[in-house]
Parts: C-alpha cells; structure tokens; sequence
C-alpha cells in the first residue's frame, strides 16, 4: 500500500529512516520540510555560501547516518539544526586563524617559538573545554565577525547576556592557557636568566 508521506508527522518520518523499503521518501519529505530553515541558518552563522552549503549537505549526511530505532523523536527541526550548529562550529574553528584570539588573551608575541599548528590545536582544546554557549558566543565573535546584536539575533538571547558569556568565556580561556603561556614565556630565547628548563 503506497502512503502519503506528506500527511506523516515528524517522529513518524524519522521512524521509518530505519526502514529500508521507507527510508528514501521518509528523508526526500523531512529534506522538504527543513531544508530551506537548515540552509538558513547555516548561512546565518558562517556568513559565507560556499561554507553554508558545505555545512548544510554535513548536517543532512550525519542526520541520517544518525537514524535509530531507539530514539524517539519529538523535535526534529530543533535536532537537524542541532546537527548544523555543531557543523558550523567544526568549519569555523577550522577557518579561524587563532591568533587573534591569542593575543587579544595574552598580548601581542615577539618571538616565533610556537608553530602555528601547535597554536591551532590549543586554542581549539581550550575552547572546547567551555561550555557550548560561551563557545559559540566567542567563536561567532571572533571567527563569524558578529556584532553583539547579530549573537543575540542568532542566538535568541538579549544582547547583555552575549556580553556576558563572551566575558567569561574569554577569562576562562586565559584561566585554561595561562600555564602554557608562563611555559613558553620562560622557554623564550628572549629570556635573560638562563634557566634551563627541566621538564
């Protein structure tokens, strides 16, 4: 018996992703249902097409290799954008140079000591130890170029609260890097003492 997909809803779509006879026309209707708010607001965030689109195709990719028959779905669309918030967030951290961010926490650097791989891979570990919120409020600063308002527009918080949880999140950051930062101070060929480092 051929059914009308269209008159499903939304758990009863995601459902029948588990089923191989149903699959196709269960995603080719929830794709038709979402696709133009996933692309919106991956646009919205990277603030580029080509990366929205890269964004856009990841989150409907992962979303259906996520397809369980032990989940129950009871919000579809806050989970596909879910998936794009995370996606987002994977393309702007790669995009980023970093060390904006690096100076604006620690001051502007003389010496060349530290490989900018190494410096990427930290800034990244760090920020992956705050809280999502204030990581993505930072990382939409920072590496989308948006003003507070554009934040609190995207984020669906008032502009004093983006403010905030930049605040923290950038003094919790100088919390996370800040031995590191006194090791590569002392390990500078800068340094006059003449210390050896011992560990």
């Amino acid at each position: 018996m051929d059914r009308d997909y269209a008159l499903l809803g939304d758990g009863e779509l995601y459902s029948l992703l588990t089923q191989r006879q149903h699959r196709e026309r269960a995603f080719a209707e929830i794709y038709r249902r979402y696709s133009h708010r996933v692309f919106v607001y991956c646009r919205k965030i990277l603030q580029n097409t080509n990366d929205a689109e890269d964004a856009f195709q990841d989150t409907f990719l992962k979303f259906l290799d996520s397809a369980s028959a032990s989940r129950q779905m009871t919000n579809l669309p806050g989970y596909l954008l879910t998936i794009a918030r995370n996606c987002c967030m994977d393309i702007l951290n790669k995009r980023s140079p970093h060390v904006e961010l690096v100076e604006e926490l620690h001051g502007a650097s003389n010496d060349h000591t530290v490989e900018q791989d190494e410096l990427n891979h930290l800034i990244t570990m760090a920020l992956e130890l705050l809280p999502l919120h204030w990581r993505e409020a930072i990382v939409l600063q920072l590496y989308a170029d948006m003003s507070y308002q554009d934040i609190a527009h995207v984020l669906e918080v008032p502009v004093t609260t983006v403010r905030n949880w930049i605040c923290r999140g950038k003094q919790r950051l100088r919390e996370i890097l800040q031995p590191y930062f006194d090791e590569h101070d002392v390990e500078s060929p800068d340094s006059s003492n003449g210390t050896v480092d011992q560990s």
